[in-house]
């Protein structure tokens, strides 16, 4: 028996010795369960695989062709040749497997043959983009509107990404790095959609595209990490609550981040957003990056934040009057429905929220006794042009039922007048 347990212990111990170390370069990850259940297609690659973690998937053969096309075009236009672009990955296989949470089951052969074809293919989608004269005739990524809206779906997935430092060694390889750095032709891709600033230079470090896009929406000024101060996790009030009780909502002039929220002399500022089509998937995939890597938990933060200032699609559409929502969906329904599920399962811890600030002073402002009162008021005022007032012919009934009451009310003030000045002139012959 003891010799038994003896083994078991030795087997225990082997696989911790096996376990691989974990590595500073560890970035791309597999998006957890719990994100992954409120919207499996969120998080999901639709025509193209990027990367080890989808690579098998039956679905996605068919566009292995397309990729060795991409690469037939990359190779023409580079002063290198196959061999030395395969070399270059081969020497930096090591630090490309840590960039991976998972211990890849991939060979080195197989590893650098998917790593070098599917970052040429990214490096050649954007080359593209942004010269469409190095379009092949008939391109079967930018002649089909469904393909091109497939591969951008799926270049912004957590699990469909390539490290960025690969990106940039092939681009390198390329006489189009003297016009535009690759920073540039990144942004150049999701500017339309995304509406984040410019990152000024490659002074930042960006880890893969889910990275960069996060890095687009970074607050003007973020917090300061030295900072401890805890603060309580508190949510504010619906936009139509917080207009009721008298805040004003604007939108936010000369800020480069839809992440800067300000809330100054009864009137919060933010900053314009544009929902459409994309808008969840880069949302879902930012906030599953943040939660896996990131202590500071921006995009997260904002979502919440939105999920509590909005409520039905009331809110929508005093946030679109303003300015700070652009509604390209079908309905404001819609709209409310993907804020209010995109912060499910993300933090409720108040150092990881970005706008505790903001939140403590739009709640302490909407509480006062004046606030109070003029909320109270402006809910009588809406429930009275929604009862009485709600069309002409009300209206004119409820105005016809107020001067009749003032005409009883008056009738019977002077009856009343008519009936003591009565008994005052009896009394006073009675006295005589």
């Amino acid at each position: 028996m003891s010799q038994t347990v003896k083994e078991v212990a030795i087997t225990i111990m082997t696989k911790i010795n096996k376990l691989p170390p974990v590595s500073v370069e560890c970035c791309i990850y597999r998006v957890p369960e719990k994100f992954r259940a409120a919207n499996e297609e969120a998080y999901t690659p639709q025509v193209i695989s990027i990367g080890p973690f989808h690579r098998d998937k039956t679905v996605l053969q068919p566009r292995e062709e397309i990729k060795m096309k991409y690469l037939k075009g990359f190779l023409s236009r580079i002063k290198a040749d196959l061999l030395a672009c395969t070399r270059m990955i081969k020497e930096l296989e090591d630090r490309i497997r840590q960039c991976y949470q998972e211990n890849l089951t991939q060979g080195s052969d197989e590893l650098v043959e998917i790593i070098l074809v599917d970052a040429v293919f990214v490096v050649e989608v954007f080359i593209r983009n942004h010269w469409p004269e190095h379009r092949d005739e008939n391109d079967e990524i930018f002649s089909k509107q469904w393909m091109k809206n497939g591969v951008f779906h799926d270049v912004l997935l957590l699990e469909n990404q390539v490290p960025f430092f690969v990106l940039e060694e092939l681009y390198n390889l390329t006489t189009l790095r003297t016009t535009v750095t690759f920073f540039k032709l990144s942004y150049e891709y999701f500017k339309d959609v995304l509406h984040g600033h410019e990152l000024a230079g490659t002074r930042i470090q960006v880890r893969h595209l889910v990275d960069y896009v996060r890095a687009l929406q970074l607050p003007s000024f973020p917090r300061d990490k030295s900072s401890k101060q805890a603060k309580k996790f508190e949510l504010t009030r619906s936009a139509k609550e917080l207009q009721e009780a008298g805040v004003k909502f604007r939108q936010a002039e000369g800020t480069s981040s839809v992440l800067d929220v300000v809330f100054r002399d009864g009137t919060l500022e933010m900053s314009h957003l544009i929902v459409h089509e994309w808008t969840e998937v880069y949302f879902r995939n930012m906030i599953a990056y943040e939660q896996c890597h990131h202590d500071y938990k921006y995009i997260s933060s904002y979502a919440i934040l939105m999920d509590s200032l909005i409520d039905t699609p009331d809110d929508i559409d005093i946030l679109t009057h303003c300015g700070i929502l652009e509604n390209q969906l079908k309905s404001t329904d819609d709209v409310a429905s993907l804020f209010n599920s995109l912060y499910k399962e993300t933090m409720r811890e108040s150092s990881q929220f970005f706008y505790s600030s903001q939140c403590e002073s739009l709640n302490a402002y909407s509480r006062t006794w004046w606030h109070q009162c003029m909320a109270a008021c402006y809910r009588s005022r809406v429930i009275l042009k929604r009862d009485y007032f709600s069309n002409p012919w009300s209206g004119i009934s409820v105005v016809v039922a107020v001067v009749l009451l003032v005409l009883t009310v008056v009738q019977t003030a002077c009856s009343l007048m008519d009936t003591y000045s009565g008994d005052a002139r009896r009394l006073f012959r009675s006295h005589k």
